[in-house]
C-alpha cells in the first residue's frame, strides 16, 4: 500500500462522451467511478472522489466538492479544490482511466524526492497530467491563477518543478473520451 491518499477525478463535462462517464457502469460495478474506487482501495491510505457537486452520485464516498467561490469550470479549480485539503502529497488520477494500476503509481511514487512539487506520468503518446502525484504547497498558485482567469494547467507547470516519469506502453493510460473507446474498454474488463 502507497502511503499516500488518492484522488478520483470525476467532474469533467464528458462533452465528447456525451453523458456523464463518471455515472457509466463499467465491469460489475453501477459507475465507472465506483469501479475505480474498488479497484484501488488496497492501494492507497484513503481514497476520495472530486466533483463539482456530490449529489449526482448514489454511493457513500469521501468526496471533495469543487470550491464554491469560483463558477469557472476547469481542471484547475478541480486541482485547487483538491489540494487544499491535504498536507502531503496526493496522487490524482482521472475517472476515464480504468487501467492505471498499482505498478504505475508505485513507480511514479518512487519518483518522489524533496525537490518536486508534481511527478507526472508519460507514454509514448505524451503526458498524463490526471496521472500524477501532486504536492499540496502550491495550492495558493493555483487559487491565484484561476482569479487571473487563466485554467491552463501548462502556465501552472512553468512555474513548478514537473518531474516527468516515462512508461512505454500507453494502454495503462488509455482514456474513455468517446463512446467507442468506452465500449473497447469493457471488452478488457
Amino acid at each position: 500500500m502507497l502511503p499516500i491518499p488518492c484522488v478520483i477525478v470525476a467532474g469533467g463535462k464528458s462533452s465528447r462522451m456525451g453523458r456523464d462517464k463518471a455515472l457509466l457502469p463499467f465491469g460489475a460495478s453501477p459507475t465507472l467511478t465506483q469501479y475505480q474506487l474498488t479497484r484501488l482501495k488496497d492501494v492507497f491510505s484513503s481514497l476520495h472522489v472530486s466533483c463539482k457537486n456530490k449529489d449526482k452520485f448514489d454511493f457513500e464516498a469521501s468526496f471533495i466538492e469543487d470550491e464554491k467561490s469560483f463558477e469557472e469550470h476547469s481542471p484547475l479549480v478541480g486541482l485547487y479544490s483538491i489540494l487544499k485539503e491535504f498536507d502531503t502529497p496526493v496522487a490524482i488520477l482521472s475517472v476515464d482511466t480504468p487501467f492505471v494500476s498499482e505498478t504505475e503509481f508505485q513507480k511514479l511514487f518512487n519518483a518522489l524526492d524533496e525537490t518536486t512539487d508534481i511527478i507526472i506520468a508519460r507514454s509514448p503518446f505524451g503526458s498524463h497530467q490526471m496521472c500524477g502525484i501532486y504536492k499540496p504547497h502550491f495550492a495558493h498558485l493555483i487559487k491565484e491563477q484561476i482569479e487571473k482567469n487563466e485554467h491552463k494547467i501548462r502556465t501552472l507547470f512553468e512555474a513548478l518543478h514537473v518531474k516527468y516519469v516515462d512508461f512505454e506502453n500507453d494502454e495503462p493510460f488509455t482514456n474513455l473520451n468517446h463512446p467507442q473507446e468506452y465500449e473497447n474498454a469493457k471488452e478488457k474488463v
